[in-house]
């Protein structure tokens, strides 16, 4: 976490398959672990764009 919590960093706009990431992603879309695996890799790492993919938001 940064020192000044108005300062966040790039990451929070990217998703990773690290599982952390996949939850997150798995508990705000409502998929499956399998159907968030697929966006992150199709869509690519941006997290806006993995949600467009699925439809979300």
């Amino acid at each position: 976490m940064a020192d000044d919590p108005k300062k966040q960093g790039r990451d929070r706009k990217l998703a990773s398959t690290q599982e952390h990431e996949v939850a997150y992603i798995i508990k705000t879309a409502g998929v499956t672990r399998q159907k968030a695996l697929e966006a992150i890799r199709e869509a690519g790492p941006s997290r806006e764009k993995v949600m467009q993919y699925l439809g979300k938001k």
